[in-house]
């Protein structure tokens, strides 16, 4: 790589390098802050998910910071451009654009000033890249989700299991699930299914996940899955100024 591009690769490789300790530590906590229990009512039984403990509010502020990484590798990598290209622009403008709108994207001074100091093909990955709500989701995620977090938190706890299996006797219709899109919020309480009366209690195997709280492709994720498609796309984009 470029040494003038090792900067903005770094803020991408220590996010990467902090995912597979946040995502331990994560079902860690999932492991005793969730817990499944059976509450009887008088027709059926239900299987509810109890979230027992708050989810730790240093994973918020540690997400955010894994987040304003990658967005930052972005406006480094824009700075570096500036100083290659000796674009004019002023270095406490200099940022990389990304746009509530097209329109505002095509009309904003300081980012068309960036992109038109840019070479033939710099200013060709902008077009294809449209960097703007509605043109690139992966990218004004990355952006809003930057501005996010520093108004209100990110995170929360999807009591919808990744996987639910049991082991025990059960016959058809015992048991009638309620998850993923099916399941029923109750006070603090999910449910998760139906289990028929009089059958013997399984043993009941879940997986939950801590997603991101905002809609769009990342709502139904486990926030490490985003933290890695946002880095993977920071990183194409950097690669291509190493072209």
């Amino acid at each position: 790589m470029r040494p003038d591009l090792l900067e903005a690769q770094a803020c991408i490789d220590w996010v990467m390098g902090q995912l597979p300790d946040l995502s331990k530590r994560m079902d860690e906590w999932l492991a005793r802050g969730v817990t499944i229990e059976i509450k009887e009512l008088p027709d059926t039984n239900l299987i509810v998910a109890i979230e027992n403990e708050l989810l730790p509010l240093s994973f918020q502020a540690e997400v955010g910071s894994y987040i304003n990484s990658i967005r930052s590798s972005l406006d480094i990598l824009a700075s570096t451009l500036v100083r290659r290209h000796s674009i004019p622009i002023a270095e406490n403008r200099v940022y990389f654009p990304i746009m509530e709108s097209k329109e505002k994207f095509e009309k904003g001074k300081d980012a068309q000033v960036f992109i038109q100091g840019l070479p033939a093909l710099g200013r060709r990955l902008f077009q294809d890249l449209k960097p703007y709500q509605g043109g690139n989701e992966m990218l004004w995620m990355l952006h809003r989700l930057d501005n996010m977090r520093k108004h209100r938190r990110l995170l929360n706890v999807r009591l919808n299991p990744i996987h639910m299996w049991m082991t025990g006797t059960l016959a058809e219709g015992d048991f009638t699930p309620l998850g993923g899109e099916g399941s029923i919020q109750v006070g603090e309480e999910t449910v998760l299914g139906l289990l028929r009366k009089g059958v013997p209690t399984p043993s009941i195997h879940t997986r939950f996940y801590v997603a991101i709280d905002e809609p769009g492709f990342v709502a139904k994720k486990p926030v490490t899955a985003v933290l890695a498609k946002l880095a993977s796309t920071a990183t194409f984009i950097i690669n291509f100024f190493d072209a």
